[in-house]
């Protein structure tokens, strides 16, 4: 038995990288045999997820205690499958393994009170492979491979949702098209970079492509080639950032898609986007800095203030945290484009606060909707005594994405001002601060419409019919809420005050990360071993 225990054990380590990918993988056949068995799915699923935040803890843990850890599939060299977990990868396969497992949680009770397709739980195990591989990946073209599972999942995820009113069907198609639409032309323009940088410099490992790239650099000047391939990236990336001006498929897609896939589209896939630009640009095409931190900064600050300014003027709940998710991830693109080791770090806090209080807000918003029967703010508001989880949940997940203490949105958000400061970046700065008041403002606003003033209405009204528009939203009375609902909402809840309380290990890990990320020497000799191959 001893023996078995060790074995288990070794295996576990020797494979550590890749098995959040593979369990990820075989999970979607196996969810797929058990469609007719919701028990056992049930079961398997919860199993499954909390061995994945159990395997991403240990990752974690290890490349924390002794540095970057390498998995070669294969062995052949720059041509094979290689699979990279430093501290940036290994922290947010954590984080998505976390915010996974309470979404799927809240999916149990999601999928009993709305007819979801059968394809489900496969279509959302293969999305978290896809998001895994390419935080775990070391050469671009499975990040490519990688970027087409995820799109391709969270797309069938995004349809997943049959039980909409005639209006919102339409509506599901239109911002379905616009998704697949813009991954489609995104999907091309990665893969003329990935080959254009393959042509130029003979290689799609990421390590052996930084070292080499930085040869050039430093024997003479950089191809426009590769120059031109560094654009292509920031708007392949840019889009699944929901970039402005490539961000109008979120709004759409937010109304209709499955409130669990909310909170992930906002939550962790819109991250995929920023951290691919920290992974390629900042790793392999570093020395093109002069080139596209500048453009970064541009688009940033316009995405933090179009985000903001659209966010206001919504009375849809799902559409005004769709845009505040367009302004948020502006700020953790303008601290990468501030290019700075403490701006860096702070983007990377800004984007780990940002993902869990996001995903709370958005299931948060999904009770709200489930109890109200609409989306819509001006029939909403008298709910702090009808629903007081939501109301303290939704008042916690405000205070995060607004900036105020005690939580850890206020000390990203702080970290990043304080950085804009030391780097004088002025400019920058004011956009952001102003920007800043307006979050204040859309957000609390939102609380107040929801929570306070006048009960506006009964759930038996909005019970009535479906597909008519409902006059009354707000339930008659307190609401009992179930544990697959309330237990997400809390441990998020929890997570979001306690990186605020207590910020100092997400502080370390964030300057550790932003380190490594200016100075990828480790990572290079890690992967090559000591030279370009």
């Amino acid at each position: 038995m001893i023996s078995i225990l060790s074995g288990i054990e070794a295996f576990v380590l020797n494979n550590l990288v890749m098995l959040p990918i593979a369990i990820g993988l075989l999970m979607a056949p196996v969810m797929l045999f058990l469609r007719n068995k919701p028990k056992a799915q049930k079961i398997a699923a919860i199993t499954v997820s909390v061995l994945l935040l159990a395997l991403a803890a240990i990752l974690f843990w290890i490349v924390y205690q002794d540095g970057i850890q390498v998995y070669d599939i294969g062995e052949f060299g720059k041509y094979g499958i290689v699979l990279v977990g430093d501290m940036l990868s290994a922290l947010l396969v954590l984080l998505t393994a976390f915010i996974g497992l309470f979404v799927l949680i809240y999916s149990f009770d999601y999928i009993e009170k709305n007819s979801l397709s059968a394809s489900y739980y496969p279509l959302y195990f293969l999305m978290l492979a896809g998001i895994f591989g390419i935080f775990l990946t070391g050469d671009l073209f499975n990040l490519f491979v990688f970027f087409e599972i995820m799109f391709l999942s969270s797309t069938g995820l995004i349809m997943a949702n049959e039980a909409l009113s005639v209006t919102d069907s339409a509506h599901k198609l239109e911002a379905t098209y616009k998704y697949m639409a813009l991954g489609m032309l995104g999907s091309f323009m990665m893969l003329v970079a990935i080959v254009t940088i393959y042509a130029t410099v003979g290689s799609l490992n990421m390590a052996d492509l930084a070292a080499k790239i930085q040869i050039i650099a430093e024997t003479g000047t950089i191809p426009w080639v590769i120059i031109a391939a560094a654009l292509l990236f920031i708007v392949v990336f840019g889009n699944k950032a929901a970039l402005v001006p490539l961000h109008f498929w979120l709004p759409d897609v937010h109304p209709t898609a499955p409130t669990p896939i909310s909170a992930m589209l906002s939550g962790i896939l819109i991250k995929v986007g920023a951290y691919c630009m920290l992974r390629v640009l900042f790793l392999i095409l570093y020395p093109t800095k002069d080139f596209f931190l500048p453009i970064l900064m541009f688009f940033a600050l316009l995405t933090i203030a179009v985000g903001a300014i659209s966010a206001m003027g919504q009375t849809d709940l799902k559409r005004v945290l769709a845009y505040s998710s367009v302004s948020q991830i502006g700020y953790v693109l303008l601290g990468l484009s501030l290019g700075t080791t403490a701006a860096i770090a702070a983007a990377i806090m800004y984007l780990v606060n940002h993902a869990l209080a996001k995903s709370m807000l958005f299931l948060t918003a999904g009770g709200i909707i489930h109890e109200t029967h609409t989306r819509d703010l001006r029939k909403m508001g008298g709910l702090i005594t009808i629903l007081p989880l939501f109301s303290m949940a939704f008042l916690v997940g405000a205070m995060s994405i607004a900036g105020f203490p005690p939580m850890g949105g206020f000390i990203s958000k702080f970290a990043l001002f304080q950085s804009a400061v030391s780097g004088e970046f002025w400019l920058p700065l004011l956009i952001a601060l102003l920007m800043a008041v307006v979050t204040i403002f859309y957000m609390f606003r939102t609380w107040i419409a929801i929570f306070w003033g006048e009960n506006k209405g009964s759930l038996k009204e909005a019970d009535a019919d479906p597909d008519v528009p409902v006059p009354a939203a707000a339930p008659a009375k307190k609401h009992k809420i179930s544990i697959e609902i309330a237990l997400p909402i809390v441990a998020l809840c929890a997570a979001v005050i306690i990186l605020g309380v207590y910020p100092e290990p997400l502080y370390e890990i964030s300057n550790i990360i932003a380190t490594q990320i200016l100075d990828p020497t480790e990572y290079i000799t890690t992967v090559l071993g000591g030279a370009p191959r």
